[in-house]
């Protein structure tokens, strides 16, 4: 694909340069969608991994549609109100502008209507029992995971093959979302690297782990909506080029340092084996 044309606005591993934390903060919701110069190609990208994926990044159970609608309901507002010069209506559709695209505000399948004009995936949680279940999600660029592997699961049984997840931030993440408020909505960060410059990242996917070496960072909001008591958590993928780093002072080492830090299992769930060749010209620049 084209490399993003966003500029590096996020290090995550320059704050918080351990990989499994929580590291929530309180998020305006005027500042729930961070629209950009690479909106149209997000858009476009999801097309085509619609096409080409189907179900494998867009799928919904029927009692979904309630906060389905409501999401996008919510976010249409938001990027009228918040966007003006963006976002408009134009007839019974949405209009970007910067992305010069239009998108039917109701229809079949709302979470993936309203994930079209945005370049963050959308993924709906809700309450069954004493668990979070994910209930529905447009997800076309994750981070080596995969939507059928996850579908109509808990948060635990999601999280269960990250090393030290069950231990470290397992109970903390059940204990907020059993108390996030329709009223705090928040913002968290994480970063991984990969070989090239694939949005789209699915474990066993022809070309994963090929090319220049990318810093990957995401951008997650989660927030409760209002009717349903749903979690709608937004996830937003800037790739940067490892380059673009080191113009950054200090960014290099601390992210060299970050990896060297991993357990033993966390170092081999990232990845990281397979980029040794590639991390070696930075450790030893020049």
């Amino acid at each position: 694909m084209t490399d993003l044309q966003s500029p590096l606005r996020y290090l995550p591993h320059m704050q918080s340069p351990e990989l499994l934390h929580m590291g929530l903060s309180p998020m305006p919701t005027n500042a729930w969608i961070e629209p950009d110069e690479d909106t149209a190609l997000f858009h476009q990208h999801k097309l085509q991994q619609r096409q080409r994926l189907g179900d494998r990044v867009w799928c919904a159970l029927p009692e979904s549609g309630p906060a389905q609608e409501e999401t996008a309901e919510l976010l249409a507002a938001h990027l009228q109100r918040d966007y003006p010069a963006l976002y408009s209506l134009h007839g019974s559709s949405l209009r970007c502008a910067g992305g010069e695209f239009t998108v039917p505000l109701k229809g079949g399948e709302p979470l993936w209507n309203s994930s079209l004009w945005i370049a963050d995936d959308l993924v709906l949680m809700e309450q069954r029992g004493t668990e979070y279940v994910l209930t529905a999600a447009s997800l076309c660029s994750p981070s080596h995971w995969r939507l059928e592997d996850k579908f109509d699961r808990s948060m635990s049984a999601i999280h269960a093959v990250i090393p030290g997840f069950d231990a470290t931030l397992e109970p903390k993440i059940e204990r907020f979302f059993a108390h996030l408020r329709v009223e705090r909505p928040v913002v968290r960060h994480n970063w991984s690297l990969q070989l090239g410059n694939v949005l789209c990242a699915r474990p066993g996917e022809e070309g994963r782990g090929v090319g220049e070496l990318y810093y990957r960072s995401e951008r997650q909001s989660l927030r409760r909506l209002p009717r349903s008591g749903a979690i709608v958590f937004t996830i937003r993928v800037y790739l940067h080029p490892l380059q673009v780093l080191a113009s950054v002072p200090g960014a290099i080492p601390r992210l060299l340092a970050a990896i060297d830090a991993c357990s033993p299992a966390l170092y081999a769930y990232k990845g990281f084996a397979a980029m040794e060749d590639a991390l070696a010209v930075w450790r030893s620049p020049g």
